[in-house]
């Protein structure tokens, strides 16, 4: 007896099972590829969004912390896999997340510390980093911050240059090299397969992530020490020129370096002020006149203004994500503001300085590092405290996010990475900004100051006057009130 040949009906299921099976094979790439990079530069991506909405939830516990083996700091972290990359003064380090192990280090001749980024050319993650200038170089210590510190040097050494390196990230065999114009501070950042970095004399660069081929090169007046912003096809830098004490938010074509629209000059006398954001059309940043600013990245006019206590630091950058913009002052102020309008959702003030660290959203909370060693986390809704820890003596800074980590950058005695973990037995708490106002807790504290006011001021008053008689009624009141008020017992005459 024969096998009936298989009819159309079962050859099409076969068709459309083969089809799901190669679509869930190539998603489940897609995710793998995702996750390998999910937190692959400064503030996550090439626009600097510091958002990630499936990041792990607070309460947290530490799972592990890092140390540079030369006891020296270290840059802020990215995510690659299951391994954070560190820049330090003698290596780069990636740490195994599940322990904080060394997986493997690259030897680097030294310079200042900036963030990595990666990016994938040709099916393989390329690592990039900015190496030297060697130590003895007149150019300055290296920095700490992710970006310049503010009292950072404004001047760019003619001889001392940085290199900017690429990696097969694999097998960390180095795939290129290039010499920069002036030593860089600024970070790398990847959009696609180009890679951007800015120096200290005010030069951008853009160069082939696959082989470090040049693409093209420009410059703005004064030095570039933030890390760049890139998206749709724009690259934003914030151009810092301490001699005439002016900033500037400057756009060029992605492709070929040409100016997209003129310099929006940020009308401050300091130079002080955040790394740009970029999402839905907008850049976004912190200035030193103590407000946060959304220009247009089309055509570089100004959309919104929105008025914050403090300055900023340029070690941050807000975070943005779900129409809103997450922005810390310098002063210690976080605040959510409306994307589309800059109108004020909520703000929580900290009362302490933010002087390393960078908002950052993980899942509902925004999460921050202050310069008191502590990390704190706001929920994104109410703009109420719900968890805080002291993780070191020193500034916090940068925070990246990994599938269920939180990857802090430390300074102080303990300079370091640590990770932190979700704590399923941990609590939160609910604690409102200290401006806020309650009507329940305000009321009754004015009540509260009312009656001690009455009883210390009113009260004694009152008994004096009536203990003293007319020696404490002041001069014109009448003799009937006089008499009222003295006691009968003591008004004999001589």
């Amino acid at each position: 007896m024969h096998d009936r040949p298989p009819t159309r009906a079962v050859r099409l299921a076969g068709i459309v099972a083969a089809a799901a099976v190669v679509a869930t094979l190539v998603a489940g790439t897609a995710a793998a590829q995702e996750g390998r990079t999910a937190w692959s530069q400064f503030q996550g991506g090439s626009a600097h969004d510091g958002f990630r909405d499936d990041g792990p939830a607070p309460p947290y516990r530490v799972r592990w912390s890092f140390a540079d083996p030369s006891g020296d700091r270290l840059s802020a972290a990215i995510v690659v896999t299951e391994v954070a990359i560190t820049v330090g003064p003698e290596a780069v380090y990636g740490v195994d997340l599940s322990d904080g192990a060394i997986a493997w280090e690259i030897q680097r001749a030294g310079g200042p510390l900036s963030v990595p980024a990666v990016g994938t050319a040709g099916g393989e993650d390329v690592l990039v980093y900015v190496d030297g200038p060697a130590p003895g170089s007149s150019d300055p210590s290296p920095t700490p911050t992710a970006t310049a510190s503010p009292g950072a040097t404004d001047d760019a050494d003619d001889e001392a240059v940085s290199e900017l390196v690429g990696v097969t990230l694999a097998d960390r065999t180095e795939r290129w090299r290039v010499s920069l114009d002036a030593v860089s501070r600024s970070g790398v950042t990847i959009d696609g397969d180009t890679v951007f970095v800015g120096d200290q004399g005010g030069t951008l660069s853009a160069y082939s992530l696959a082989d470090g081929t040049s693409r093209w090169s420009t410059t703005v007046t004064g030095r570039i020490d933030t890390p760049v912003a890139s998206a749709d096809d724009a690259v934003i830098v914030v151009a810092r020129d301490a001699e005439e004490g002016r900033v500037a938010l400057v756009a060029f074509d992605a492709a070929t370096g040409e100016r997209a629209w003129p310099p929006f000059e940020i009308p401050a006398t300091s130079t002080a002020g955040s790394a740009p954001s970029v999402a839905d059309g907008r850049v976004i940043l912190g200035s030193a006149d103590r407000f946060v600013r959304a220009v247009s990245a089309e055509d570089g006019t100004e959309v919104w203004t929105s008025l914050v206590l403090t300055l900023f630091s340029p070690a941050t950058a807000p975070a943005l994500g779900d129409g809103s913009v997450f922005a810390a002052d310098f002063g210690g102020g976080l605040y959510r503001l409306d994307a589309a309008d800059g109108k004020r959702m909520w703000s929580h003030q900290l009362n302490e300085v933010i002087l390393r660290g960078a908002p950052v959203v993980s899942g509902d909370a925004v999460i921050v590092g202050l310069a008191d060693g502590r990390l704190v986390a706001v929920d994104a809704a109410s703009g109420h405290l719900i968890w805080q820890e002291d993780l070191t003596e020193g500034a916090l800074g940068a925070v990246a996010i990994s599938d269920d980590a939180l990857i802090a950058v430390t300074g102080g005695p303990e300079a370091g990475l640590v990770a932190l973990e979700n704590d399923p037995e941990g609590t939160l708490v609910d604690v409102p900004s200290p401006t806020e106002f309650d009507p329940g807790t305000t009321f009754g504290r004015y009540a509260a100051a009312a009656t001690i006011v009455f009883f210390v001021a009113f009260v004694p008053g009152i008994y004096a006057r009536r203990r003293f008689g007319s020696g404490l009624v002041s001069e014109g009141e009448g003799d009937d009130e006089r008499d009222d008020d003295a006691d009968p017992g003591e008004g004999g005459g001589a």
